[in-house]
């Protein structure tokens, strides 16, 4: 039991010969890598997670529906660099709201296109499935 706290400490009753592989340095590299790999398991999903950011921003366009950070849902009505136009409300109680593009947090896509035909279809074929459950 000793031998096994000793190894640990870079230290060791046995012999020269038999050699310690971790020797003097090996807490020093093992801490090392589990440092690179926590810096790793830190950075790479915050990279994905702002490529996803940009790809989302520059489909952004007048007419597009998007859902911000609180909630509200709207339509496109205006782009600058900086800043977002939402066109919200219900009949005659329509509102223009503008916000930050940080403050976009989805982009639905434009009625009619490919996309929302397909996610239509997807809908439509989980209804039917439910329906046959029944």
């Amino acid at each position: 039991m000793l031998e096994l706290l000793n190894f640990f400490e870079g230290e060791s009753n046995t012999t020269a010969t038999e050699g310690n592989w971790f020797g003097q340095w090996g807490i020093y590299v093992v801490f090392g890598l589990l440092l690179v790999g926590m810096i790793l398991l830190m950075v790479l999903p915050q990279r994905k997670q702002k490529k996803r950011q940009e790809e989302m921003m520059s489909k952004l366009a007048v007419g597009s529906i998007v859902t911000t950070i609180g909630g509200i849902v709207g339509e496109v009505v205006q782009l600058d660099e900086t800043h977002i136009w939402l066109l919200t409300g219900v009949g005659d109680n329509k509102a223009t709201m503008q916000f930050v593009r940080q403050a976009i947090h989805s982009i639905a896509p434009a009625p009619g296109s490919p996309e929302a035909e397909a996610i239509e279809k997807a809908e439509k074929e989980k209804e039917n499935e439910v329906d046959e459950i029944k």
